[in-house]
């Protein structure tokens, strides 16, 4: 049994990687778990919950409580298999709620972390991406809407999927309403804005759904649109902009806008094809609150058209290209912060990038005669935005644009000649700086840092070099990166970044023995009490619960807390502590490394004599209260 590392946070620089920096992991278990799904795995209410197997329970639902410092079972819900326990919402104030098998079949379920409080609250089939413990993302299966979770599910051997809801109570787990009374209505894509929740449904023709809302009651779950799809993402983007989502009607092939509040009153055609014009909806990109789209007209003028889902307020920006075979493709755009859209046009097979804040008058051409521009692989924060073109001179490279002519160039000429760096971005701007990843001729990778500047622009570290793979989703915690290495070492490990050399660390103990320590399928971490909750295996005995702290900025820009008071200072034998409750306290030095625990400190003096001269830090266990000190 591996001893319980107490370390808060540690910079080591290990021998066998170099200038690396090893961040040391604090064990929050003793369990080793055959396997778990990382991606469901979440916290509730201060505990750690995930679906695990243990090597004699099967796949079974387990938490661990913080405050007993336990990971147990929650309750073995199948003894005579897995339950294949699947966590679907941890937004109700009280209760889990996931889905399970037992003897009697599929069921939701709720829980508080105990066996007791565990409660079967409806026999109810699902239809969910194979049980392979992730939610679709597109499906948005599960949502909560005025303190009850709302989701599409059918009862045993009814095989009519409809919209349901639940408290979490068994007595509050109800169906909202039988939409088609003679087939199925699936109900899928929900998504909430306002004081309403749309989703939509299959109406089985053409399989081209139609669009709903619902305020939770039968009478008030109404159709607002026929054969129509949500605009991808425009539900989330326009929220807190404004109060309607956009519409596509593709019924008969037809490509019309419409946006609405929820109501039939308020849902409304904004823009169609006319005799004149066809418009390209898909795909759309949507920032600022403005819908952005293409259009065609007969003569071959290609449009830019903007929508901010009023009539008045939808109109053509700009005539483009008057070249009937020019092609207009807008660049990904990420966040409501950004306000200009990106996009390329293609004329004569030369490539030129754009850019528009939905005016006529700062819609214009930035950069040309380029040979091509790859708008999905972009990455952008306010006015700085990364893209990869290629140019006569050089493959496929990372490009930068500010937005003016002047400010958009060539950042670095990663791989000599015409072949291009394969570059691939993590989609992630932090502190102005964009982590991305280059395939050299060999198909060897390495990670590399830039800030949109030449100089600026480098491999991260030196135990990034020689890849195969590398996994990093949205895993952003303050301005820290996660992200998961496979080398050609056939070494996966877990990596954190503050996108300067100095911030990147391994993370994993000193002593670990496996080379193996986290799925990169799976790679998956929650934040809980200033803390990231992680599995990996460090010693090839199974999958364990770790703990990091959820910041790698220095100690010393942590701001001062309120509930804690450290005199005198400089300090020479003791340090008089004023609390406002008692806590556990550690003293921590200027690199991080605990240097005394105290254990459980109700205030008065400590003893700091042995201490050598310097700048250390008073912490409780969680973090969140910090007091500096010198010691002379």
């Amino acid at each position: 049994m591996k001893n319980l590392i107490r370390i808060i946070l540690i910079l080591i620089p290990f021998y066998m990687y170099g200038q690396t920096n090893v961040i040391e992991p604090e064990l929050h278990s003793d369990i080793n778990f055959e396997y778990t799904l990382s991606k469901n795995f979440m916290g509730h209410n201060g505990k750690v919950y995930v679906s695990a197997d243990d090597r004699v329970h099967g796949l079974e639902l387990w938490v661990f409580n913080r405050n007993m410092n336990s990971m147990r079972m929650v309750k073995d819900i199948n003894p005579n298999g897995d339950s294949d326990p699947l966590i679907v919402s941890n937004e109700l104030d009280h209760q889990l709620l996931f889905i399970a098998k037992d003897e009697n079949g599929t069921a939701l379920w709720s829980t508080d972390g105990t066996p007791e409080g565990t409660v079967k609250l409806k026999e109810l089939q699902f239809e969910i991406a194979n049980w392979n413990g992730v939610l679709k993302e597109s499906d948005k299966q599960f949502i909560k809407y005025n303190n009850e979770v709302y989701f599409s599910a059918s009862e045993p051997k009814m095989f009519d999927e409809e919209l349901w809801k639940t408290d979490g109570t068994p007595e509050g787990t109800v169906l909202i309403k039988d939409i088609y009374t003679d087939k199925s209505s699936r109900p899928y894509n929900l998504q909430l804005l306002k004081d309403k929740l749309y989703f939509q449904v299959f109406n089985g023709l053409n399989d081209t759904p139609d669009i709903w809302s619902t305020d939770g009651t039968k009478e008030n779950t109404i159709k607002l649109l026929d054969f129509a799809t949500i605009v991808p993402n425009s539900f989330f983007y326009s929220k807190d902009v404004h109060e309607h989502i956009f519409i596509i009607d593709t019924s008969n092939q037809k490509n019309v806008l419409w946006s609405t509040n929820g109501s039939i009153e308020g849902t409304i055609q904004l823009i169609n094809n006319s005799d004149g014009l066809k418009l390209n909806l898909s795909p759309a990109s949507l920032l600022g609150g403005k819908l952005y789209f293409s259009g065609r007209f007969t003569s071959g003028e290609l449009g830019l058209f903007v929508s901010d889902g009023s009539l008045d307020g939808t109109r053509q920006v700009n005539t483009i290209s008057l070249d009937p075979n020019s092609e207009l493709s807008l660049m990904s755009n990420k966040g409501t912060e950004e306000q200009n859209l990106y996009f390329s046009l293609v004329e004569e097979g030369n490539y030129s990038l754009w850019i528009s804040n939905g005016t006529d008058k700062n819609t214009k051409k930035i950069a040309e005669s380029l040979k091509n521009i790859n708008v999905r692989m972009s990455a952008q924060s306010g006015l700085k935005t990364f893209f990869v073109a290629t140019d006569d001179e050089h493959g496929d490279e990372l490009w930068v644009s500010d937005g003016t002519e002047q400010g958009t160039h060539l950042v670095k000429d990663i791989v000599d000649g015409t072949k291009g760096s394969g570059l691939w971005f993590s989609s992630i701007i932090i502190e102005g700086k964009v982590l991305f990843y280059v395939d050299d001729e060999n198909g060897v990778a390495s990670t590399w840092i830039s800030d949109g500047t030449e100089n600026g622009t480098f491999k991260l570290n030196p135990g990034l070099n020689d890849l195969t793979h590398m996994s990093f989703y949205t895993n952003q915690y303050n301005n820290m990166l996660l992200f998961a290495e496979e080398s050609v070492a056939d070494t996966v490990r877990m990596w954190q970044t503050n996108m300067t050399k100095q911030g990147t660390s391994i993370i994993m103990p000193k002593n670990q023995t496996s080379s193996y320590h986290v799925n990169p399928i799976q790679f998956f971490q929650i934040e809980l009490f200033n803390n990231i909750y992680f599995f990996a295996d460090y010693y090839g005995e199974g999958q364990q619960l770790y703990r990091i702290p959820n910041t790698i900025s220095s100690v010393e820009d942590t701001p001062q807390p309120e509930l804690m008071t450290v005199y005198p200072n400089p300090a020479k034998d003791y340090i008089q502590l004023e609390l406002s409750k008692p806590m556990q306290l550690s003293i921590i030095n200027s690199t991080g490394a605990k240097v005394k625990d105290y254990g459980m400190v109700a205030g008065g003096k400590l003893n700091v004599a042995e201490l050598h001269s310097g700048v250390y830090f008073v912490v409780d266990e969680l973090g969140n209260n910090i007091a500096k000190f010198l010691k002379e």
